[in-house]
């Protein structure tokens, strides 16, 4: 029995050490499950965080601008964080910025004369806003000191690495290996490993990330994750190789499935007083910074196309869309700075951007010089990468400049076929697209320094690039002329443009707006100095005959009239808006200066305040929606005799003494210096239309800029509604550069405002006050109310002052019998029968007509 008892008991013991391995080991798995849930958890926050912090920083900004903001983060918080804790020695050198484009030599002539007359345009114009440039430069050996010194200090006090830091380091790490590595393995011709520059960066980042290791509860730089944290919404070109480069930067671009954090505190640009020393000669930061500018060039095409084919399809404004696409293309401009440094290396624009062309083509396994035949342009198996690095507007470009040299009379003789505007698209080769599409942007080409020539109220940016182009190969005279990026990428979108548009749809839009301009001010008279602006504008483009075309035809070419206008799609949205602009505001100042638009306005609201209308004045209501009270009235709008005749006085600029009864005989006088204006509105189009114009400010665009004018008409608007068109919201959709819908957005709901007819509204308003004049004189006697006004109608308004005045006993009617309300009720009579005989809606209905019409 003992023997059994030990048995058991040893049985026992086996059993409860049995239960405590059990368990042991599933409070170990667990504690494993939780940290690597854990683990992961901050891991993919801060890759949320990466892709939140690209959407907080601007999504607006270029790929590069962003990489390089990466870049001055960690160089600022490793240099602000070392000094704090203790740093002594000096840090960095005093930054140049950007490195200046190289001389084009003295410029002779006419040349000369235009580029001082330029210069003048511009003196006194305020600094473009724009982020404060780093004011020191580090040398990239002086990172992993500083880091080190950080974490020795950290021994003794509490130093917290900020997302934004641990975000922009883990980042710039795996951006550089990334794009690297799939280069490399997609042709044996790039080995980065050469590249002693670009090792050397990677080698001190991996260095300084594992130095800050210490300070972070988990591995914040396991880089490894980030190729999960790339949003796949398909929007890069089908062409696979180009797509797996432009897939690496897509961790800089936000997308809608995230928001900016409120959590999450960004350092601005204009916060970051270093930087790290530029690579301008490394064949890594070339090819980076190119391959990021024709990302964001495709987005930006995308986009745009976008925009035409709402246009197209009539969910948008055509003036909208086309300022839209001419600031894309400025934004282009700015983001080509980025990467002058390389291409002043490599021996000038044009020259840079094929052996960019020619290196990509054969990372993946094609040679583009290897033609078919010997007159192909390139090998058309690229068609797809050259498409997408706008390598065909290019080539072309460059035969058209160098066949018509500037101050040579610019022709194209059709020695590649004439562009057949009937052409059904049906599935294409690369070689069938390209010799489609290649007269077209030829014949196009020979139009521009003709256009750009006559006297044109707006300048596109396919006129200025193509005028500075011809500008900078008569300077510089090389065998391959410098052609910039971002007029090949505007002579693409032309070219994108008109397969989505309808050709002459723009050039029917254009005119309809002419002609409605037109309409609204021929009836005035020929010495009417807003009518003239308004037909300076409009006269350039209603001429029958087509000076362009006269031209053309005297050399062979067989051209039909407008048909520039009838395929450039922009240029005729701008032209559009400028022409509203210029209506606009001229239509402004002639409905301000008599007055008669104002005091019909407080005529109507008196009687409206009295009771007496039986009907509505759409387009006095529409107007005074527009233009605010403050406009029409002092203070408070008045609800009573004395107050609507004190308003008058005080807008019309007259004193009340004027119309007391014991001063029967002396004539009401007005000061002209106190009459008020009617405010100019679409501020925002206003502003594009001074930039348009051919002596407009033709700095670089920054995006700063962009989005000031977008909050100009957001505060002018008060209230602003999502969409410039109708738009579903796609669930992850790449939100890539909402600044271009907001632009549009911004100047679609300022069309409104500016077409309204304030040279109609003024006869309308003239018309009723005659006839009030006429019905009050059947009461008060001829003459009477000439009797206090000067010749003419100047001061037909005083028409509504005698109503007001007699209704607040100020003056008689010189008819014992009547009541001083009598001749408010006269004018509540003639008004109710204007409004019945619809004439309150004219403005109204004619831009309903217009529209539908449109």
């Amino acid at each position: 029995s003992t023997s059994l008892a030990v048995v058991e008991l040893l049985v026992w013991r086996l059993e409860r050490l049995w239960v405590n391995i059990r368990i042991t080991t599933l409070i170990i798995t667990s504690i494993i499950i939780t940290t690597i849930f854990i683990t992961t958890l901050i891991i993919t926050t801060l890759i949320i965080t990466s892709i939140i912090i690209s959407n907080t920083m601007s999504p607006d900004q270029s790929i590069y601008q962003q990489y390089k903001h990466d870049t001055e983060v960690v160089a600022s918080w490793l240099a602000t964080t070392a000094q704090a804790f203790g740093w002594s020695s000096q840090l960095g050198e005093p930054s140049t910025g950007r490195t200046a484009a190289k001389s084009s030599g003295r410029l002779k002539g006419k040349e000369r004369k235009k580029a001082k007359e330029a210069q003048l345009r511009f003196d006194g114009l305020p600094e473009l806003p724009g982020p404060s440039k780093p004011k020191y430069t580090l040398a990239v050996k002086e990172l992993v000191p500083l880091a080190e010194h950080i974490v020795k200090a950290s021994n003794a006090a509490d130093i917290r690495v900020p997302h934004s830091f641990s975000v922009a380091l883990a980042r710039l790490t795996w951006v550089r290996k990334s794009f690297a590595e799939r280069l490399e393995h997609a042709s044996h011709h790039f080995d980065f490993k050469t590249d002693a520059r670009h090792s050397l960066f990677i080698n001190i980042l991996e260095n300084v990330c594992k130095k800050l290791e210490p300070l972070l509860s988990v591995d914040a730089f396991n880089l490894s994750t980030f190729k999960d944290a790339v949003p796949n919404v398909g929007t890069h070109s089908d062409n696979r190789g180009l797509s797996s480069l432009f897939k690496v930067l897509d961790v800089y671009k936000p997308f809608a499935g995230f928001k900016a954090a409120s959590d999450v505190v960004v350092p601005a640009p204009s916060g970051l007083e270093y930087t790290v020393e530029a690579e301008e000669d490394s064949q890594f930061e070339a090819l980076f910074a190119m391959t990021a500018l024709m990302d964001d060039l495709s987005g930006l095409r995308l986009e745009i196309a976008g925009l035409w084919t709402r246009y197209e399809a009539g969910e948008a404004d055509i003036a909208a869309v086309s300022v839209a696409t001419n600031t894309a293309i400025e934004l282009a401009r700015s983001f080509e700075l980025d990467i002058n440094p390389f291409m002043q290396n490599s021996g000038g624009s044009s020259t840079f951007h094929i052996k960019y062309f020619h290196a990509i083509s054969r990372a993946f396994g094609i040679d583009a010089e290897a033609k078919q035949t010997p007159t192909d342009d390139y090998n058309f198996a690229a068609y797809d990468i050259a498409d997408t690095l706008l390598i065909n507007t290019l080539i072309n470009i460059i035969r058209f400049v160098r066949a018509n040299p500037l101050g040579k009379m610019p022709s194209y003789n059709g020695s590649y076929g004439w562009y057949d505007e009937a052409s059904v698209q049906a599935t294409e080769s690369g070689r069938q697209k390209y010799n489609r599409l290649k007269p077209a942007l030829l014949e196009l080409l020979s139009d521009l320094p003709l256009i750009s020539d006559r006297p044109s109220p707006v300048e596109d940016q396919l006129m200025l690039g193509m005028m500075t182009t011809l500008t900078t190969a008569k300077q510089e005279r090389k065998e391959t002329p410098d052609v910039p990026i971002w007029f090949s990428f505007a002579a693409q979108v032309y070219l994108d443009t008109l397969k989505i548009v309808k050709i002459g749809k723009g050039w029917h839009d254009m005119q309809t707006v002419m002609y409605n301009c037109i309409a609204s001010v021929d009836d005035l008279e020929a010495s009417c100095p807003e009518r003239k602006e308004v037909l300076k504008v409009v006269d350039l483009w209603t001429r029958k005959i087509d000076p362009i075309a006269v031209m053309q035809n005297s050399l062979g070419r067989p051209y039909i009239h407008f048909t520039f206008f009838r395929r450039h799609s922009m240029h005729c949205g701008l032209a559009v808006h400028y022409i509203r602009t210029v209506f606009h505001q001229q239509g402004v100042v002639f409905a301000s200066v008599p007055g008669i638009v104002l005091c019909t306005t407080q005529l109507y609201h008196a009687l409206q305040q009295e009771k007496c209308l039986n009907h509505v004045w759409t387009d006095l209501d529409r107007l005074r929606r527009m233009q605010g009270d403050s406009t029409f009235f002092v203070g408070e709008p008045p609800s009573s005799f004395d107050g609507y005749f004190n308003n008058f006085c005080l807008t019309i600029g007259s004193s009340i003494t004027d119309w007391v009864q014991n001063k029967r005989g002396k004539k009401v006088e007005v000061s002209k210096e106190n009459k008020p204006l009617m405010r100019s509105l679409g501020l925002t189009s206003k502003l594009i239309a001074n930039r348009i114009s051919p002596s407009g400010d033709r700095r670089p665009l920054p995006v700063e800029l962009v989005e000031d004018w977008i909050q100009k008409f957001r505060k002018g608007q008060g209230n602003v509604e999502a969409g410039i068109v109708r738009t579903a919201t796609v669930k992850n959709k790449q939100i890539k550069y909402p600044l271009l819908d907001s632009l549009a957005h911004a100047i679609a709901m300022e069309i409104e405002d500016l077409d309204f007819d304030y040279f109609s509204l003024h006869n309308l308003c003239r018309v009723l006050l005659l006839r009030l004049q006429t019905e009050e004189e059947k009461i008060t006697g001829p003459g009477f109310t000439k009797k206090y006004m000067s010749q003419g109608e100047h001061n037909l308004a005083f028409v509504v002052g005698f109503v007001f005045s007699t209704a607040a006993g100020k003056k008689d009617i010189l008819a014992t019998a009547e009541s001083p309300t009598r001749l408010l009720e006269v004018a509540a009579e003639t008004v109710n029968q204007w409004l019945l005989e619809k004439k309150g809606e004219a403005i109204t209905y004619a831009y309903k007509f217009y529209l539908k019409d449109e």
